[in-house]
């Protein structure tokens, strides 16, 4: 199968606004500024002009080698300033209620990060609003979105979510967490956790907005609405790759052989298509196991054998190695630890 077996449908790859890159160029080390025309070009761009994220991750990714600062997206972050999203900051710090707000965030995110899907979903009398890329992100560049919509969300928890308020990391922890402490204050923040976003108090949702504007919210609505038309609508090969490999993994062949012709074209053309969204066919199956892993094992309402067919594998032994490499402790283990956490929450004097 060949290029021209391919389905007709035009695929754009993940680009987002220069606007995120611009407070980057603020914590850059002097030591590594190797290109001072790149950078003056970038600091140079309107800021509605858009780059590929798989080119931006890849700079990053050696900007942070270079500099040996992991920690370079939290710094980052901390320079943004409200506004610096433009349309999208004005949407949610204009909206009338906190459930509004994320809503406009859910709609509007594509005009700053078309890689970036938002969801909100209720568990119990908690607020989930989950962070998911449509590609796997540099640790620096997870760290600053988190931090960087922390901080546009301000207005947010300051109309009630801030007590009841957790910020969720699906990383390991790191052995300093200093930069996670002064972005983040004194909100806790989790590691290893089943989705990368944020957790608050449900019954906050209703809570009107202290910054809440209704006539400038209608008129940033129609000129967000505006804009959005005029991104390209084409459904990322990623996303379309991703479900796919939903649909095989329990007792399928989540193969890249497999799922390849699915998509009407040939293992290697699927690879290469994937290379310029600025991932890999194995990273999105090891992603999306390891996601699904942490929210099943963590949930306790299934076996473990049950969770090992759900996620392909052939045999239980084989999902206990994958766990163990994904998060450093058993599944076992890692069950007992959240359990622990639920319990601390749900009776926080008997913590102490």
């Amino acid at each position: 199968m060949d290029d021209s077996e391919e389905g007709a449908e035009i695929e754009y790859e993940l680009t987002c606004s220069v606007r995120l890159v611009r407070p980057f160029l603020k914590v850059l080390p002097a030591s590594i500024r190797t290109a001072p025309e790149v950078l003056a070009e970038l600091d140079a761009m309107s800021v509605d002009h858009r780059l590929p994220m798989a080119v931006l991750n890849q700079m990053l990714e050696v900007t942070v080698a270079q500099s040996g600062d992991q920690d370079l997206g939290l710094k980052a972050a901390r320079e943004c300033s409200p506004g610096d999203a433009g349309v999208l900051d004005y949407a949610i710090s204009s909206a009338a209620t906190v459930q509004a707000a994320i809503d406009a965030a859910i709609r509007y995110v594509r005009l700053v990060n078309d890689g970036l899907e938002l969801r909100l979903e209720t568990v119990a009398d908690e607020a989930h609003m989950i962070l998911e890329n449509r590609a796997p992100l540099p640790r620096a560049a997870l760290d600053f979105q988190v931090a960087g919509i922390f901080q546009a969300f301000s207005p947010v928890w300051a109309s009630g979510p801030r007590p009841s308020l957790r910020v969720l990391f699906p990383h390991a922890a790191p052995e300093n967490a200093a930069e996670y402490n002064r972005t983040f204050g004194t909100t806790p923040v989790e590691f290893g956790a089943a989705f990368c976003g944020f957790v608050f108090d449900a019954t906050w949702l209703t809570a009107l907005l202290g910054s809440a504007d209704s006539r400038l919210h209608e008129v940033i609505l129609k000129h967000a609405e505006k804009m959005l038309s005029e991104l390209p609508r084409a459904r990322q090969l990623t996303e379309r790759v991703r479900s796919a490999i939903v649909d095989e993994l329990a007792g399928g062949d989540p193969s890249v052989t497999n799922i390849a012709p699915r998509l009407r074209m040939s293992p290697r053309t699927l690879e290469r298509k994937l290379e310029r969204e600025g991932t890999t066919f194995s990273a999105l199956l090891e992603d999306l196991r390891k996601r699904l892993a942490l929210r099943y094992v963590g949930s306790e309402n299934l076996e473990l054998a049950e969770i090992a067919f759900l996620l392909g594998f052939s045999q239980t032994t084989g999902f206990h190695r994958a766990f163990k490499r994904w998060t450093g402790a058993t599944p076992l283990s890692y069950r007992a630890s959240q359990r622990a956490q639920r319990g601390e929450r749900a009776n926080p004097d008997a913590a102490r």
